[in-house]
C-alpha cells in the first residue's frame, strides 16, 4: 500500500502535536516543582537550628569559658532542604528535557540551528540573532542560578545534619547557618524556573521564526519554477487497408 503525502503530513503534525503536549506538560512540572521547593526553602528558614551561649566558668585571670546547646534537633529543616533541593533538580529536568531533545531532533531544525544562525546567511536576520543571543543568555544564566541554589542547599544540609544526634548536649562549639541562607536558595531557585520559562517561550518563538521563513522560502521557490509543459506529438497518418484496418504511414527515406 503507497503512503501518500497527506499520509505523511498527519503522521509529522501528530508527533508536532504530542511533542508541543509535552513541552507543556514538563513546563508546568518545572514550575510546579520550583514554587513547592521555594517553600521548604522558606519553610526550612523559619525552622533552622540556632545556638545558645552560656557562660560556665569566669576564671581568675579574666578568662571566661562559654558552652553552647542548639535549639533544636534540626531535622525539621535537614527534611526541608533535602525535599527542596530534589524538587529543584526535577524542575531543572523538566525544563530543559524537552530542550535537549528538541535540539539533537531532526524534527526541530529551529532549535537544532541555534548555534549556527549568526553565520548562516540565509537567516542573518536581526529577529534571528536577538532569539539566538537572548537563547544563549537564558541558558546559561539558568545554569548559574541553579548551581548556586544547589550550593547553598548543600551547605545547609550539611549544617543541619551535623548535631542531630546529642543535639541537647552543651558542646564547645556550635555550627548554625547564617540568618538567610536558606531563603537566598530558595529565590535563586525560583529564579532558575522562570528563567527556564523564558527559555522555553524564547524557543517556541525561534521555531516560529525558521518556520514562517521555510514557508516564505518555499512560496518563493514554486513561485519562480518554471512551469514544463509535454512537447506536442507529431501528427500521424494513416490510410485504409484492404480489410478495412487503419495502418500508419511511416515516412522513410528511399535510396536513390
Amino acid at each position: 500500500m503507497a503512503i501518500s503525502h497527506n499520509d505523511l503530513s498527519l503522521r509529522t503534525h501528530w508527533r508536532s502535536d504530542i511533542s508541543s503536549r509535552l513541552a507543556l506538560f514538563l513546563v508546568v512540572i518545572s514550575v510546579l516543582c520550583g514554587l513547592v521547593s521555594f517553600v521548604l526553602c522558606l519553610a526550612a528558614e523559619a525552622s533552622r537550628s540556632e545556638a545558645t551561649w552560656y557562660l560556665l566558668s569566669n576564671n581568675g585571670d579574666g578568662s571566661k569559658t562559654y558552652q553552647c546547646v542548639y535549639t533544636s534537633s534540626g531535622r525539621t529543616p535537614l527534611a526541608c532542604a533535602v525535599c527542596a533541593f530534589l524538587l529543584l533538580a526535577v524542575a531543572m529536568f523538566a525544563e530543559h528535557a524537552y530542550m535537549l531533545v528538541a535540539a539533537t531532533s531532526p524534527k526541530h531544525p529551529a532549535l537544532a540551528a541555534w548555534p549556527s544562525l549568526p553565520d548562516d546567511p540565509r537567516t542573518s536576520s536581526s529577529a534571528a540573532r536577538t532569539l539566538t543571543l537572548r537563547a544563549c543568555f537564558l541558558f546559561l544564566t539558568t545554569w548559574i542560578c541553579f548551581a548556586i541554589a544547589a550550593v547553598l542547599l548543600i551547605i545547609g544540609i550539611g549544617v543541619e545534619s551535623g548535631h542531630i544526634s546529642q543535639w541537647r548536649n552543651p558542646k564547645p562549639g556550635c555550627h548554625v547557618i547564617r540568618p538567610g541562607l536558606f531563603a537566598a536558595a530558595g529565590i535563586f531557585g525560583l529564579i532558575t524556573v522562570l528563567l527556564g520559562v523564558g527559555l522555553y517561550l524564547t524557543a517556541l518563538q525561534t521555531q516560529r521564526l525558521h518556520q514562517e521563513e521555510e514557508n516564505m522560502r518555499r512560496g518563493i521557490t514554486q513561485a519562480t519554477r518554471p512551469h514544463q509543459f509535454p512537447p506536442p506529438s507529431a501528427p500521424q497518418a494513416a490510410h485504409t487497408t484492404q480489410g478495412g484496418d487503419p495502418a500508419t504511414i511511416n515516412k522513410a527515406s528511399t535510396s536513390a
